[in-house]
């Protein structure tokens, strides 16, 4: 089943959440990173990660990523 990935910036960090999914990711780094950081925690393979085309105009900065669901 695929999962989505939400990574908003706030307060000078990535926080990442998975819909669906209990559990976040944090990392300074990047959004790609805190959503890497938490498919590892939810057991997918982070290279697998997809970064969505985001037509929303968001003040918030937020990033969507999907991934195929598949087990790492």
């Amino acid at each position: 089943m695929p999962v989505e990935i939400l990574a908003r910036y706030a307060t000078n960090t990535y926080v990442a959440r998975a819909k669906g999914h209990k559990g976040t990711a944090s990392c300074t780094e990047s959004a790609r990173a805190a959503a890497a950081a938490l498919a590892r925690k939810l057991g997918l393979d982070p290279a697998l990660l997809q970064e969505q085309q985001n037509d929303l105009v968001s003040p918030n900065k937020v990033m969507v990523f999907s991934h195929p669901g598949e087990v790492a």
